[in-house]
């Protein structure tokens, strides 16, 4: 994890690589990280570039055997793990960073919310899908849909949180999906006032 900023004030966290076979936002964590290296954050920043590093060696989606953003809510997974941490540094707003393919769900630019129990998830959405013209999927209420989502979970332990979704197929880079994933990243911490 890289940390901009001392700990104090607003704190947003930023996820990629929950599916180490989605290249897009894991590239474009890397470009955040250089982006915010010559900033004034008027709070801090935590980066996950890379949350399952061995996923993300081997272009895998699946972490021993199971997808991890199905098993957030389960103790000792690498994203229950980061959750915590988030937790552990009262974070105030989280976004997970994905890829979606062709033909797949959203299949298309988008941002997931959900409304309750912390209708910020939803105002986050709404204000990155403006900014960068994501598809806008919003659910009434975390984790009923898809209970061990990083979202989803983060949403139900009282952290604020969205996830991002960049149109390239698994383990490619599709052209554009790169600078797309990386400003929705961008407007998640100007939603935060932070740079």
């Amino acid at each position: 994890m890289i940390r901009f900023g001392d700990g104090t004030g607003t704190k947003v966290m930023m996820i990629s690589g929950v599916h180490g076979n989605e290249i897009p936002p894991q590239i474009a964590m890397l470009n955040m990280v250089n982006y915010l290296m010559d900033k004034d954050i008027q709070g801090t920043i935590y980066i996950v570039p890379f949350a399952i590093p061995s996923s993300t060696a081997n272009v895998a989606r699946y972490w021993n055997g199971q997808n991890p953003n199905t098993i957030s809510h389960i103790p000792g997974t690498p994203t229950y793990k980061i959750l915590n941490v988030a937790k552990q540094n009262k974070v105030n707003y989280l976004g997970d960073f994905h890829s979606t393919r062709e033909g797949g769900y959203p299949g298309a630019n988008a941002v997931f919310c959900s409304k309750y129990p912390l209708y910020t998830s939803y105002k986050m959405a709404y204000y990155i899908s403006k900014q960068t013209s994501s598809k806008l999927l919003v659910y009434s209420t975390a984790a009923m849909e898809y209970p061990g989502a990083v979202e989803d979970a983060s949403n139900i332990m009282g952290i604020p949180a969205i996830t991002c979704e960049s149109l390239s197929n698994h383990g490619t880079v599709r052209s554009g999906s790169v600078s797309r994933s990386f400003y929705q990243m961008v407007f998640l911490a100007r939603y935060a006032k932070l740079v």
